[in-house]
C-alpha cells in the first residue's frame, strides 16, 4: 500500500523531497522490516502447520483463519519486495537508476509487494460478518456448506486483485482519483468491519436469552472475542496509512512541504505498522485459542501431548476386569484405546499418567 503512494508522492512532489535519502537513514528501517518479514513468515508457517495437523482445528468457522495466516505468510515472503523497492526509490541502495527506469518490473513488483496486504484486509473484513451471521443466526450458520467459504475466499482475492489491476494498467486517470479509489477501499472495509462487531455487541449485551448453548457456543463466543481482538489491533495497524492517504488527498500541499526526511520516515512508519498487522495475528491467536496455543507450544519444544496432562487417576486393575472382561496382564490394546479416548475427552486440558500401567501394581498410578 506504501508503493502507490510513493508512485503518486513521487510524481507530483518536489526535486528537493524526492532526492534520495543517504544509506545511514535508510538501512535501519530496511533491517527493522526485514526483521519483520522474517518474524511474521516464521510464526505464520508454525500457525498454518498447527491447522493442518490438528484436525479438530479444522471447522467451518476457522478456515477463514487459515486463510489469513496463509496471507499473513504471504506477506512476510514478500518483505524482500518492499525491501527492494524502498531501497531503489527512496534510498541511495542499488545505483543511480532513477525512478522511471524498469517502468514494467515495476508495476509488477507494486502488486506483488502489496496485494498481499489488501487482502489481508478484505479477509478481515470477511471475518466480521462472518462472526454476524454466526451471532445472528447461529443455526443456519452451523450447516453451511464448505464451498460457500471457498467462494468467499475466492473474492477476498479477486477484489484486490482487480483494484490493483485497474490501478496498474490505467494511467489515463489522475493521481488524485486513483489514492481517492484507495482511500474508499480502505474506507469501506473499515466501516464493515465497525459495524459488524459493534451489532455482535448489542446483540450479546442486551440478549437476554442465548441462541448458542453448551460447548459450541462457549466455543464460537472464545473465537469471535479472539476475532475482534485480531481486528482491533489490525485497525491500530492500518491507521497510519489511512491518515497517510487522506493527507495526500485532502491535502497534498502540505505533505510536499515535508523535509526529505521527514517525508520518508512518515513512510516507513506506515509500512513498518503495516506489517505489525500480520505479526499479531497469530500471536493473539495462540494468546486466545487456548488449543492453538498448546499445539504450538508441542510443535516448539516437542512436548509429548501425554506431558501435557494434570491429573493421575488410580483403578483397580479387577475393577477393570470387571467391567472389560479382559486380564490386566494383557491390557496394552486398552491402555492405547482408552488413552485415545481421554485425550478427546479432556481435550487436552487434562493430564492422564499411563507411565506405570502394566507393571507389577495392582493400581493405576
Amino acid at each position: 500500500m506504501a508503493s502507490f503512494i510513493s508512485d503518486g508522492t513521487q510524481n507530483k512532489a518536489s526535486d528537493e523531497v524526492w532526492m534520495r535519502a543517504p544509506a545511514s537513514q535508510c538501512i535501519p528501517w530496511l533491517v527493522v522490516i526485514s526483521v519483520e518479514s522474517l518474524v511474521i513468515t516464521v510464526l505464520n508457517i508454525i500457525t498454518i502447520i498447527v491447522f493442518v495437523k490438528q484436525r479438530r482445528l479444522q471447522r467451518r468457522s476457522t478456515y477463514l483463519i487459515i486463510h489469513l495466516a496463509v496471507v499473513d505468510f504471504l506477506v512476510g515472503v514478500s518483505g524482500p519486495a518492499w525491501i527492494a523497492r524502498l531501497g531503489g526509490t527512496w534510498c541511495d541502495l542499488w545505483g543511480d537508476n532513477s525512478p522511471n527506469d524498469e517502468e514494467s518490473w515495476m508495476r509488477i513488483q507494486k502488486v506483488f509487494e502489496s496485494t498481499f496486504l489488501l487482502v489481508s484486509l478484505c479477509n478481515l473484513s470477511v471475518i466480521s460478518l462472518e462472526r454476524v451471521n454466526a451471532t445472528f443466526f447461529p443455526f443456519r450458520h452451523r450447516f453451511v456448506k464448505n464451498w460457500v467459504y471457498g467462494v468467499v475466499i475466492a473474492v477476498t482475492w479477486i477484489v484486490p486483485l482487480a483494484l490493483r489491476a485497474t490501478q496498474i494498467a490505467s494511467r489515463n486517470f489522475s493521481l488524485n482519483f486513483d489514492f481517492i479509489v484507495i482511500l474508499s477501499y480502505f474506507a469501506v472495509q473499515l466501516f464493515v468491519i465497525c459495524l459488524s462487531y459493534l451489532s455482535i455487541y448489542i446483540k450479546v449485551r442486551f440478549n437476554r436469552h442465548p441462541q448458542q448453548h453448551g460447548a459450541a457456543g462457549l466455543r464460537e463466543r472464545k473465537l469471535t472475542s479472539a476475532l475482534f481482538l485480531v481486528t482491533l489491533g489490525s485497525l491500530f495497524t492500518i491507521l497510519p496509512t489511512i491518515i497517510r492517504l487522506s493527507i495526500i488527498v485532502f491535502d497534498f500541499q502540505f505533505f510536499t512541504s515535508l523535509s526529505r526526511r521527514s517525508t520518508m520516515n512518515f513512510l516507513l512508519i506506515t509500512v513498518t505498522f503495516l506489517f505489525t498487522n500480520s505479526l499479531i495475528n497469530p500471536i493473539i491467536y495462540a494468546m486466545r485459542m487456548p488449543e492453538l496455543r498448546e499445539a504450538i507450544l508441542r510443535i516448539i519444544f516437542r512436548r509429548s501431548s501425554k506431558r501435557s496432562i494434570s491429573f493421575s487417576i488410580s483403578v483397580p486393575f479387577q475393577f477393570l476386569d470387571y467391567f472389560f472382561g479382559t486380564s490386566a496382564r494383557n491390557f496394552s490394546s486398552f491402555h492405547a484405546s482408552f488413552y485415545k479416548e481421554m485425550d478427546v475427552w479432556c481435550d487436552n486440558s487434562c493430564k492422564l499418567d499411563i507411565s506405570h500401567w502394566g507393571e507389577d501394581s495392582e493400581t493405576l498410578i
